[in-house]
């Protein structure tokens, strides 16, 4: 295991994967409507070993809690 990158109250952009992806698909969508600002709350060790990556619960500015990995995340600040 490996110090996770970021620490709780970070504030921190996310972008899911998944955007890349579709975005092969659709060639309209804007990675900006999926963009989010938020400060981290949380760290999961718990699918460490699974996913060999750390996940993130981020509140969001938009107030939802959306959980990220540690790969979809940077630091905003």
């Amino acid at each position: 295991m490996y110090t996770p990158k970021f620490q709780p109250g970070d504030f921190v952009k996310c972008v899911y994967d998944f955007v890349d992806f579709y975005k092969y698909i659709y060639e309209d969508l804007d990675e900006d409507d999926h963009t989010y600002y938020g400060i981290v709350l949380r760290i999961d060790t718990d699918f460490y070993e699974f996913m060999e990556e750390y996940i993130y619960e981020v509140l969001c500015v938009d107030g939802l809690r959306r959980h990220f990995m540690e790969s979809e995340i940077w630091r905003a600040s």
